[in-house]
């Protein structure tokens, strides 16, 4: 049997973590789903997979980097066709990877009563070298109740809002002595909304799009009935609007934000008044947004505000912004 090695698909992520259970990979204070995440968020790592012809994902290897050195974790082949040689060729996989990234050496821990996989790595010209291996938990760990997914996940209160009919409100003016523009983006680059997206969602620890595929986000963001709007001053993109047609009747303010540069100068309203009536310009029976607990502090008070009124508020976990090198929101610290 031949493997097709190539890196995870998002959609992969539950049959990935479900080898790695089988083949006895992970511990009680391990969260595998999120050690998925934080390898697809960061630029430096990878995961790798072995197809069979039918579609099936039987190996896995993640590999990463740190410095000059590479990491390989998750070495994982379906005990099923153990013995047909995939370990052998998912390690070369991680080790091309390495190589190609500039990487010198790789790196990999064992326990000392794994002989078994000890020894496989031996007979790929893996050596052990004398070294003190220091740990210390900062949290959970083996010696604490801590819930895994209190580590790898947070918590939050989702508010839904909706706005029933076209606001009669006075519309609120530009702040003077600023060089504004406002204009759609056509056909924005993914880097660009990247950059967007990243920039303004950081401090409220925004996720969602950082889990997604270039090719997902292209999707979405090419598509004829969603908008993106970016506010500009002096020239400098200063906050964006993204408006979602694609529901029949309804418009959603999918993404509303500031850059932090901007924050507190006064274009936060301005620039909600003006997404709003963009987004009634088609005249559609309502319009939607929603936000969470760990956004600005004074985002759900603003929205009501402008005319949304809260429909209905739900608890639901997000991937942790650590995962993604982002604090917690200090309010909610």
């Amino acid at each position: 049997m031949t493997l097709a090695i190539r890196s995870m698909r998002p959609e992969e992520a539950g049959a990935v973590a479900d080898l790695w259970r089988k083949c006895n990979l992970t511990v009680s204070y391990n969260d595998p789903e999120a050690d998925i995440a934080r390898a697809r968020a960061c630029p430096g790592s990878d995961i790798l997979v072995g197809e069979t012809e039918d579609g099936r994902i039987v190996a896995t290897v993640m590999v990463g980097t740190e410095g000059h050195r590479g990491w390989m974790y998750y070495v994982a082949v379906d005990p099923d066709i153990q013995g047909g040689g995939h370990g052998r060729a998912m390690v070369k996989a991680a080790e091309d990877w390495l190589e190609r990234h500039g990487i010198c050496k790789v790196m990999l821990l064992v326990r000392p009563t794994n002989t078994k996989v000890k020894a496989f790595y031996e007979n790929l010209g893996y050596a052990e070298e004398e070294r003190s291996l220091l740990t210390r938990w900062l949290r959970g760990g083996p010696a604490t109740d801590t819930d895994p997914a209190d580590l790898w996940t947070i918590e939050t209160t989702v508010t839904y809002l909706e706005i029933l009919k076209q606001p009669t409100r006075p519309t609120v003016p530009a702040p003077s002595g600023l060089r504004l523009g406002l204009q759609r983006a056509e056909n924005p680059t993914v880097s660009f909304y990247r950059y967007l997206y990243n920039s303004i969602g950081a401090p409220w620890a925004w996720v969602n799009q950082r889990l997604k595929t270039d090719e997902e986000i292209a999707a979405t963001i090419h598509d004829e009935k969603v908008e993106l709007y970016v506010l500009t001053v002096g020239g400098v993109p200063a906050g964006m609007v993204q408006l979602d047609r694609r529901e029949a009747d309804v418009v959603d303010l999918a993404y509303f934000g500031l850059m932090p540069e901007f924050i507190g100068s006064g274009l936060g309203g301005y620039l909600l008044n003006w997404g709003i009536d963009q987004a009634w310009s088609s005249m559609p029976g309502k319009v939607t947004v929603n936000t969470c607990d760990l956004d600005h502090p004074r985002a759900l008070p603003l929205y009501q505000k402008m005319g949304f009124q809260p429909v209905r508020r739900e608890v639901c976990r997000l991937p942790h912004p650590h995962l993604f090198g982002l604090e917690v929101p200090a309010h909610r610290r």
